[in-house]
């Protein structure tokens, strides 16, 4: 089979979601030939591959119901774009019921306040099934690997209900495509059956799929991709918004959709067992997490930087595949990388990929310390440049790789002009005193987030490389896992001899912390900085019911950095770090919250059917 990084070539040959919105009649006019679709292998299995393009797009641009944004910029890692941005939008007034994606054609409406496209979920699943039940026609293929590509299917249409899951609670369980004279009405499933579902799905496809491919098919479902998908689910279902006797906010006699309606420790049993097996696969296989200097690492930002940027390394266990260069709204790092020429300044112009003070405060100094920044509300003078310039050049490794810092040099493609502090074309502003709007890195004003820094991850030894494969499991989730879930366990050894693989893979020194809460803070700390930008805090904070989610994280106050610069004259643009003169923390905007939002809202459009019920608060 063709190399999976090469499977949306194929996307337009088929079209098989005919279903644009959730349950509605199929299509009958003809335009889903499974005569044609299922006559050859060529056919068959581009069917195969343009199903894990929809189905794991999931929760990134194109994906989900805002097209501009990424999660990032509604859980405070990153500002949150500009005016006409479904994120923007969600910061002023919170996830609403008429914006959560009813179409499943809609790459958002740009203003929309849904951060998730419902109708697609079943779109994707619909032609999920329409493969599973018709790739036994193929006339040129095994049987055994037909059997095999009905495993695969099972554990996309898995990774699907597992986002569903932690977005909504519990959903409808679909099984089949649907006929005309089908029943297509189908309620809301409790948050056990959902589970249960996933559960099911991802044994039966376990059982038949390989423990990995070779490497012309890397990317496609193993073992192990199930495994972790099984592992994830899990982790949600122990956390404390579902493992719960009484949910978030009263839903009457429909709080199983939302709870469990217990709290059972042994859920965190589940979850240790599910990321266990995970490692012993992983050991197995030669997937290993990357750390090649040592207790700690002495080569950390090599090694983390090649964890979360080089395609198809040790560490990944399933990652999104898309090596498409095409600068336009048919891929989605064109849209996560803001909708512009990637290697151009204005990349940055609508400040959606500025960095949040709010997220730069989590990471640790190299030598594992506390670093000092400024506070806004609290420090009443500027700090003087040079404090700037010392807190990066003694900033932890994992910022360099995150984070080009303002002023800085980008540190993953060293000798590479396009990622200096001149490169990508900027200039063309007069130098004054005081223009910290003007600074480099801060395209769009002191407003947009863009003073503090800019979003570099995925991009180590990437050269003018525009595409990334966006890493849906790393094995260092598993280990934050393991140590999140011995921690509820009341086993702190084990917690810590998890927590600290990771954090000494980041040149830190061990933690030592054994207190239960004291050290449930560190792990949720080490998940923010290890996966920044990954997809993972939003619902993070989410499940675990973080105590700051209104304070600074979700909601609240969002700040960044703000800078003077001397008065000097425009023939030295861009400017360098050493003309800024003084620097401090400033509130960009205070971010809207609602203890609603803790789960995502149906569309309006699905509510009015009557067979859906509303998750509460909307």
């Amino acid at each position: 089979m063709k190399n999976i990084t090469r499977f949306l070539a194929v996307l337009g040959l088929l079209v098989l979601t005919s279903c644009s919105f959730f349950l509605q009649k199929p299509d009958t006019t003809g335009t889903v030939d499974l005569d044609a679709v299922f006559g050859s292998r060529k056919n068959a299995e581009a069917a195969l591959m343009s199903c894990y393009s929809n189905a794991l797009i999931h929760g990134l641009p194109g994906g989900l119901g805002f097209t501009h944004g990424t999660l990032g910029a509604i859980s405070g890692e990153i500002n949150r774009g500009a005016s006409w941005h479904g994120t923007y939008t969600i910061t002023e007034q919170g996830l609403n019921v008429n914006g959560a994606g009813s179409d499943a054609t809609d790459r958002s409406n740009g203003s929309s306040a849904g951060s998730e496209n419902w109708a697609k979920n079943w779109s994707v699943v619909r032609q999920c099934y329409n493969v599973l039940e018709n790739i036994d026609k193929v006339p040129d293929m095994e049987q055994s690997e037909k059997d095999v590509i009905k495993a695969e299917i099972k554990a996309l249409v898995a990774y699907r209900y597992m986002g569903m899951f932690y977005r909504y609670g519990g959903v409808p369980i679909i099984t089949k495509t649907f006929e005309v004279t089908d029943d297509l009405t189908a309620p809301r499933t409790t948050l056990e059956e959902t589970l249960g579902h996933i559960l099911t799905l991802c044994d039966e496809a376990y059982a038949v799929l390989p423990a990995k491919w070779d490497a012309a098919n890397n990317g496609r479902m193993t073992q192990g991709a199930v495994l972790a998908i099984k592992a994830r689910t899990l982790q949600f279902a122990a956390r404390p918004l579902f493992n719960a006797t009484t949910p978030y906010l009263d839903n009457g006699d429909k709080n199983n959709l939302i709870c469990f309606g217990n709290e059972d420790k042994e859920r965190w049993k589940d979850a240790i067992d599910a990321n266990e097996a995970v490692l012993k696969w992983a050991g197995a296989n030669g997937v290993g997490l990357i750390n090649t200097g040592g207790t700690p690492n002495t080569k950390a930002f090599e090694d983390y930087a090649t964890a979360t940027s080089t395609p198809s390394n040790k560490e990944i266990i399933l990652a999104f595949k898309n090596n498409s260069t095409a600068q336009d709204y048919s891929t989605y790092v064109f849209l996560y990388n803001n909708c512009s020429a990637y290697w151009t300044w204005n990349r940055f112009d609508n400040g959606e990929s500025g960095l949040l003070s709010n997220h730069i405060k989590l990471y640790y100094k190299n030598d594992g310390s506390e670093m000092s920044w400024p506070t806004f509300g609290e420090d009443k003078t500027p700090r003087a440049g040079a404090e700037w310039i010392e807190n990066i050049e003694n900033i932890e490794p994992r910022a360099l790789a995150d984070i080009k810092f303002a002023g800085h040099d980008a540190m993953n493609n060293p000798g590479d002009t396009k990622w200096t502090n001149r490169g990508w074309g900027r200039g063309g502003y007069d130098g004054k005193k005081g223009m910290g709007g003007s600074f480099p890195n801060s395209v769009g004003g002191s407003d947009k987030g863009q003073l503090s820094g800019e979003r570099i991850k995925f991009y180590y030894k990437a050269g003018s490389r525009t595409w990334f494969e966006f890493p849906l499991f790393r094995l260092a989730e598993t280990y934050l896992n393991l140590a999140e879930a011995y921690n509820e366990y009341d086993n702190p050894t084990k917690a810590l001899e998890n927590l600290n693989k990771i954090h000494n893979r980041a040149g830190l020194p061990s933690i030592t912390e054994t207190d239960k809460a004291k050290l449930r803070e560190i792990i949720q700390r080490e998940k923010a900085i290890e996966f920044f930008s990954e997809n993972h805090r939003y619902f993070d904070v989410k499940h675990w019911k973080h105590k700051d989610i209104a304070n600074g994280i979700c909601g609240g106050s969002m700040r960044g950095f703000t800078f003077n610069i001397m008065d000097i004259d425009a023939a030295v643009w861009p400017w360098d770090k050493k003309y800024i003169e003084s620097w401090w923390e400033a509130e960009y905007y205070r971010s809207f919250w609602s203890p609603a939002m803790f789960l995502e809202p149906f569309p309006q459009t699905e509510i009015n059917k009557g067979t859906i019920t509303q998750n509460p608060g909307y």
